[in-house]
This record gives C-alpha cells, structure tokens and sequence, in this order.
C-alpha cells in the first residue's frame, strides 16, 4: 500500500513539474499548435530534447518582468507590449533546432528601412550580397523571407550566446511553419539578445499575415507593425549556409535546400 501512494505522489509531482499540455513550457512529448499539426504530422517529437531550459525561460522572465538575465530591459529592448511567447526551444538528434514563438517585423534591407526608416528600422542587413554597392548589397525584407535571430547585446556588445547554444549562425537555412503554411528561409539578421522571433516583411507575407498597408510604385510605405501573436514555429538547420547565393538565385536555392532538410526530419 505505501508503494503504491507513493507510485501516486511521484506522477503528480511528474504532472506538477512538467505538465501534459500546451499550458507549460515543455511537455514530455511537444505537441505542435492544432492548425499546424497536420503539417507536422510526420515529425518524430518524442526525439526532441530541451535545448537550454533555464536558457530558454529567461525570454519568459522578460516577457513578465521586462528582466534579462537579472538585467532590465528598457525601451526598444522591453519585452512588455511584444511578448517572445517561447512556448518551446528544442533540438533534434541531428542537430536542428526548433522554436515556437511570436513572429515579429523586421523591415530592415527594405525600400522603407533605406529611404524613410522608422525608430527600429536599418538599412543594413547582417547578410549582405557579395559585390554589391550600398543598398543593393542588403538583403530586402519586402522581397525575401528571412528570420532574425538573437545577437545584439546591450552597448552594442556582441553576444554570441544563442549562437554558441543552437550552432545557428548567418546565412543558414531554416522552415517557419504557421498553421498550414510551409516557408523556406535564412537567417540574414541579427536582433536584440533578449528577443526571439522576428522576420521580415516577404515572411509575414507568405504565412499569410501581410503587413503592408500601402504601396506605391511596387514598394511598400507604410505598415501595420503588429507581430503574430504566438504559434509560429521555426526550424533551424546549423552549419546549412549555402555559398554563392545571389538576389537572383537565392529564392530557389533557399527553398530546394531547406525543404530538403524539413523532409529530413520525417524520417
């Protein structure tokens, strides 16, 4: 009889800690968003481990507390009115990571972020095309789907964190998944150390949540600067940079890469 009570305390201490549903950060098996689990159907998630939990639930203390790693985050660095919404941050046996977070806009290498930049937008791109002149060398938001992922540091600090733990670096490949939608993308630039999930304009456009409130003469003017709230999940595949990528070959190289290592997954 004690045996047994005590077989009953540890799984509730089981449940207490770890939890079975979407509630919790972590489940002992992740289970993907409802409207994009058919699309995930295939994957093997009773493989996947945390990547870095404590690592992780600092995106979480931000989002509550506006506090990164015991540090105040203040002004465009405050999580408060644009929660990360990290539900998960997770690594494959072969090495792929996978996130599912908010999706933000990032409008940097666009028509706008050069010519008429908002409080947050640059020009410059972390990935630049070789051999091109200033702006044409700077990947463009409006034209390709890309990712951001976490680099910059306070005082304009590296920090090679998120780098050094998931092995993603500039120009790698990765798939975001939004409910039934399947987008190929890289990761061309670097955001804020404490913020995760952001992409650029032509993401947001291809997951069906296009920003864009005005264009004139085949560029976008002005946008509607709200993320999608939660349930975007992003796959990352470290080490994947494709060489020679140019504004004319990269859509297609991108994509036939990058799906091929989704489909990896699967098996």
């Amino acid at each position: 009889m004690k045996i047994f009570l005590w077989l009953v305390l540890a799984i509730a201490v089981s449940v207490s800690i770890f939890g079975f549903s979407r509630v919790k950060s972590y489940a002992p098996v992740y289970v993907p968003p409802t409207a994009s689990a058919g699309v995930l159907r295939d994957l093997k998630f009773t493989q996947v481990s945390p990547l870095d939990e404590p690592y992780r639930s600092e995106f979480d203390n931000c989002d509550r507390n506006d506090t990164f790693q015991g540090v105040a985050m203040n002004g465009s660095r405050s999580c408060n009115d644009d929660h990360n919404n990290l539900r998960a941050l997770i690594k494959f046996p072969n090495g792929t990571i996978m996130a599912e977070s908010k999706l933000g806009l990032d409008l940097d290498g666009s028509w706008k972020a050069c010519r008429s930049p908002g409080h947050t937008d640059q020009c410059a791109t972390w990935f630049t095309w070789n051999g091109l002149p200033e702006p044409d060398r700077y990947v463009d938001a409006d034209k390709f789907p890309y990712v951001v992922i976490p680099v910059a540091g306070l005082n304009r600090v590296n920090d090679p964190t998120f780098r050094n733990k998931t092995g993603v670096g500039k120009g790698d490949l990765g798939v975001v998944v939004y409910k039934d939608k399947v987008v190929p993308v890289f990761v061309a630039d670097g955001g804020p150390h404490n913020k995760f999930g952001e992409g650029s304009a032509a993401l947001l456009q291809a997951i069906g949540e296009d920003r864009c409130r005005r264009r004139e003469n085949g560029h976008c003017v002005a946008y509607k600067n709200t993320s999608v709230p939660d349930k975007v999940i992003v796959f990352l595949f470290p080490g994947s940079k494709i060489s020679g990528l140019t504004p004319a070959n990269a859509l297609q190289k991108i994509r036939v890469e990058a799906l091929r290592r989704f489909e990896e997954l699967k098996r």
